[in-house]
């Protein structure tokens, strides 16, 4: 076999897989269906974690060096209060979020892979070969292991063992917007004349641009892309800011799997990392992060799994079974967390107590955003005093001190 590893799909997950294991000195070979620089639809946000994770792979200076830095977030409730947040990390991660298109961090990442010595062949991967590899286009491509590195994609991964067994996509649209109103340096999370659960975000980019966007991870068949067009020209903040903005009639919807807690990770040959394992946190949207964590214990599985057996042939399931055990011993309890979250804390009645109750209710603020961002382990969310405050509290009116 002329590779003992082919990862599909050169995003956040693949291209860090492919750097960790070129690095090691694992042949490795990274596809894609289109060549780089390439644009993918995302809200760009790099949390302090993601950061960190940056950091370990040497990359992060480049990044940060062409990124928008955000020091706060700012919300406002679906009743109108406003709250707003400083991104803070206890001092061992950055206190800043960084938003960067992913035109140019994706690239960044997969440049990166390839000066670590990583083969890059750009293709349609029609299958995986039951002898282990992928077809590419007509032409088989033999390895041990196969990574599927596609995010929600399903094309691909619905005709393997990894495939999802229910409908796991949450739905999301973006636009790029320039010339826009000053609009500050800080992050914007919007949960007001939107439907629930999901939200709307502005991102700068700098100081008249921005990514704008919105997210709708509930039941209804909604379509993201006509919601943001909807937001764009009728929400109040939005609109005041958007009014003469260039970009804003191309808008770009995509699908987000949150679906880790039940997602296949392994079979016979195959390995799935980042969204394509459903590493996107269910309350958030984020996924940059878990797919840049997720990468790294993928290499190692790997690593380890080529180390065993025979030669050739796919490496067998149970060979890669520590993958998905270091999956959850790192990410379960935090999706867990997040999912109940996600399904009973954001009703109008939770989200106007949690974000218009002013300086009491700024500790459980604070502690949201940074167990959101990856900076405090999410049972912190549950302390029952916190709760029961919050529970019990009233909202105050928006503009009340």
């Amino acid at each position: 076999m002329q590779y003992d590893v082919i990862i599909v799909g050169a995003g956040p997950a693949g291209s860090t897989t492919a750097r960790h294991l070129a690095e090691a000195g694992v042949s490795t070979l990274l596809l894609d269906k289109s060549d780089f620089p390439r644009d993918k639809v995302c809200g760009d946000c790099l949390s302090p974690r993601a950061q960190h994770y940056l950091a370990r792979l040497g990359v992060l200076e480049a990044v940060a060096a062409e990124a928008h830095a955000a020091r706060r977030i700012r919300f406002r409730a679906p009743g109108g209060a406003e709250a707003s947040a400083a991104i803070t990390a206890d001092g061992h991660l950055p206190d800043r979020t960084l938003v960067l298109p992913r035109r140019r961090f994706d690239h960044l990442l997969q440049r990166h892979a390839l000066a670590a010595g990583a083969d890059f062949r750009v293709g349609h991967v029609r299958a995986l070969l039951p002898t282990g590899g992928v077809l590419l286009g007509d032409t088989a491509l033999p390895a041990r292991l196969v990574i599927i590195a596609t995010g929600a994609a399903l094309s691909l991964i619905k005709h393997t063992p990894l495939a999802p067994g229910d409908t796991v996509h949450t739905v999301a649209a973006r636009a790029y917007l320039r010339g826009m109103q000053p609009h500050g340096p800080d992050l914007r999370i919007l949960l007001d004349r939107l439907p629930l659960p999901g939200y709307a975000w502005l991102f700068p980019t700098g100081p008249h641009s921005a990514n704008v966007g919105c997210w709708y991870a509930g039941p209804e068949p909604i379509s993201a892309p006509a919601l943001l067009r909807e937001l764009l020209t009728e929400h109040p903040t939005l609109a005041a800011l958007t009014a003469a903005a260039g970009g804003s009639n191309r808008i770009a919807g995509y699908p987000i799997r949150c679906d880790f807690l039940t997602a296949p990770k392994v079979a016979s040959g195959v390995l799935a990392v980042g969204e394509a394992a459903g590493l996107v946190n269910p309350f958030t949207g984020e996924g940059i992060d878990y797919a840049l964590e997720s990468a790294e214990l993928a290499a190692a599985a790997a690593r380890s799994a080529l180390s065993q057996g025979a030669a050739d042939g796919p490496v067998p399931a149970e060979v890669l079974a520590d993958y998905p055990r270091a999956l959850n011993r790192r990410f379960r309890k935090l999706f867990r967390v997040m999912t109940a979250v996600q399904r009973y804390g954001t009703s109008p009645w939770v989200l106007d107590r949690m974000f218009g109750r002013g300086r009491q209710g700024q500790p459980l603020l604070d502690r949201l955003v940074q167990v959101c961002f990856g900076a405090a382990a999410p049972t912190r969310l549950l302390a029952p005093a916190a709760l029961g405050r919050l529970l019990l509290s009233r909202p105050r009116r928006p503009g009340a001190d």
